[in-house]
């Protein structure tokens, strides 16, 4: 959960608060999946659904295939189902061109369902 937090500082408080949102695109980009997926992560192990040593991957979050690496839970294709629009958006936000300051709020918003419905599972 730590990892998450840290994240999620970076995102709200440094990217936001101090440097500004049209000016953090590549910091959403990276902090925003990674976040969520550092999120679901301490969720999976803390309802025992992986190993101690097992790790998330963004990678895998590009496409549906990561369904099959994943245990079930609540509402998962949901939930990884915005995951992947979350991971293939923060790509285009952390290594493409600039955005409209709307894409980079998109992400946020994304990241704040995304946490919502995740702490919600427990």
């Amino acid at each position: 959960m730590e990892a998450f937090e840290e994240h999620r500082e970076t995102l709200f408080r440094w990217a936001l608060e101090v440097h500004g949102i049209e000016k953090s695109q590549r910091t959403v980009g990276l902090h925003a999946s990674r976040g969520i997926i550092e999120l679901l992560s301490a969720y999976l192990h803390r309802k025992k659904k992986v190993s101690d040593g097992f790790q998330l991957n963004h990678r895998w979050f590009k496409s549906e295939n990561v369904l099959e690496r994943l245990p079930d839970f609540e509402n998962k294709s949901k939930v990884i189902g915005k995951m992947i629009e979350l991971e293939n958006l923060s790509e285009s936000l952390a290594y493409g061109s600039q955005k409209p300051k709307e894409t980079i709020e998109l992400a946020l918003k994304m990241f704040r369902d995304l946490e919502k419905e995740i702490k919600r599972l427990g």
